[in-house]
């Protein structure tokens, strides 16, 4: 008869060594790691994306916006006086310019006017929100 000496206890030591290497490849970074600094933007637009609101005081009407008042706007380059015409314009309290593809909250705000531009800068369109 020929017998084939197993030893059961090593396979369970090599699954439970695998396992504890599988573990600690999960586990989180130490906190002697150096934290790594954010990428730069790619490219710094004229105008911010987002301008903060003006805060109103007490017995002052809030602002809203009238995307309609400045439709006359589209067509032209979102430069920083245009952007301004068409915040004092549209009676907003907030401006952000939104090229194609640009990440944007989807937050509503009655007091705030977005242009929606081209790669170029050309203003497409307007609209409060």
């Amino acid at each position: 008869m020929i017998r084939c000496n197993r030893h059961p206890a090593l396979p369970l030591s090599l699954l439970s060594a695998s396992l504890v290497l599988l573990l600690g490849a999960c586990a989180p970074k130490s906190e002697s790691s150096p934290v790594a600094e954010p990428a730069a933007p790619a490219e710094t637009a004229a105008t911010p994306a987002v301008e903060p609101a003006t805060t109103v005081d007490a017995g002052e009407t809030p602002r809203t916006c009238n995307a309609d008042a400045v439709q006359a706007l589209v067509g032209q380059e979102a430069t920083e006086a245009v952007v301004a015409q068409a915040t004092a314009d549209s009676g907003s309290a907030s401006v952000r310019v939104l090229k194609p593809g640009q990440a944007a909250t989807m937050d509503f705000r009655q007091d705030r006017l977005n242009i929606l531009t081209d790669d170029a800068g050309v203003i497409e369109q307007l609209n409060c929100g």
